[in-house]
């Protein structure tokens, strides 16, 4: 099941523990929100303790 366009709205600018950059967007499903991330920057990201930032 995918979401159509009208269902798409942009991400808001919110403080966040959530990288702001791994937000793509906000989508509405029947009563729900969903917030939509791109899940590869965001398990990426120094802040999820997967990867270092060692230089």
């Amino acid at each position: 099941m995918g979401l159509m366009p009208e269902q798409l709205r942009s991400a808001p600018d919110i403080e966040s523990v959530i990288d702001a950059e791994s937000v793509i967007g906000l989508g509405s499903l029947g009563e729900r929100m969903l917030i939509l991330l791109d899940i590869e920057k965001l398990m990426s990201g120094v802040d999820m303790g997967l990867v270092t930032d060692a230089c």
